[in-house]
């Protein structure tokens, strides 16, 4: 089985690569465990190839953006694909166009060169929900993005559906909550101003949380995503829910929480609070608890506690 991953020289790309050269197989179209031969780690940045057990791993490095890559990409005939590359959302707020090119044109290509029906496994987002939200949001809520980056979520998620209705792949989706922690320098993404409240003081750096103290957050470990992702996979069509998507289940914490648990865990930073207007506007938009049935029962379920989620940096930030 020949695999392919986008955005393959992210943190999450370089889990999710490990955990599949960890287990080593996949579930094939026809139900059946089939070995993984190779990996193909695809990224704008170099991509770091981990030790692989016999499994052919590659990095190839271009831009989404570009439709000559994409088509190429599509052309070999991966087997399995889990396409996690996107542009985020500060940046897609920024230069929707460029956005649109990466988050959804790219993603078109790769299903209309499609040859074999590959099994598409897609990260989609918590950020497909905003506006007035119930207290919990599950996997039926009709999405309302406010921004361009959820917006393009959504749209990648009907566009999904009906290239799998068509047969011309076999696809799935799965929505992320905010996903913890990014090992390495602080970045300008949501995500990881979010995750450096825990890493940066875990790191002896004194650091200052963007959002209030109390603001509830749901958020998940890269660990827990691998995992779900690999599961989802696995799982026969037949299973999937109507729409093909499922929410990841997310822990619930605050940041004053997030700051409790690096005391116990024995940080050193100094941790303050000071809210900035647009970053608490943008997670204000999203669920504050993320939550799925379907994913319950398939035995996906999130982190226990926010310990759980520093252990998981703790033990791969130098791997």
């Amino acid at each position: 089985m020949r695999v392919l991953i986008t955005g393959g020289g992210g943190f999450l790309g370089q889990r999710l690569a490990k955990a599949l050269i960890a287990r080593g197989a996949l579930t094939g179209q026809g139900g059946d465990r089939q070995e993984i031969t190779s990996i193909c780690l695809a990224d704008i940045a170099e991509a770091g190839l981990p030790q692989a057990n016999g499994i052919a791993v590659e990095a190839r490095q271009g831009d989404l953006a570009d439709p000559a890559f994409v088509e190429a990409l599509a052309s070999e005939g991966f087997d399995s694909i889990f396409h996690l590359a996107s542009y985020l959302t500060l940046h897609a707020e920024k230069d929707p166009a460029h956005a649109f090119a990466v988050n959804v044109e790219a993603l078109r290509r790769l299903m209309e060169g499609a040859a074999n029906c590959p099994r598409l496994v897609f990260t989609s987002s918590i950020a497909i929900h905003g506006g007035d939200l119930p207290t919990e949001v599950g996997d039926d809520l009709n999405p309302v993005p406010t921004t361009t980056y959820g917006t393009h979520k959504a749209v990648n998620e009907l566009l999904i559906a009906d290239y799998s209705r068509h047969g011309r792949i076999d696809g799935r989706c799965l929505r992320l909550p905010i996903v913890l922690i990014r090992p390495g320098a602080p970045q300008p993404a949501v995500s990881d101003r979010v995750a450096g409240i825990a890493r940066e003081p875990m790191n002896g750096v004194d650091t200052a949380a963007p959002l209030p103290e109390d603001m509830k957050l749901p958020v998940v470990s890269a660990g827990k995503v691998a995992e779900a992702l690999i599961r989802l996979h696995d799982l026969p069509s037949a299973d999937l829910p109507p729409k093909r998507a499922l929410n990841l289940p997310a822990l619930t914490v605050t940041p004053g929480e997030i700051a409790a648990a690096v005391a116990r865990m024995g940080g050193t930073g100094r941790i303050t609070f000071a809210p900035e207007p647009e970053m608490e506007r943008i997670v204000a938009g999203w669920p504050r608890h993320f939550i799925s049935p379907a994913a319950g029962r398939l035995g996906i379920a999130p982190d226990p506690d926010f310990d759980a989620i520093i252990r998981d940096y703790l033990d791969n930030r130098e791997h």
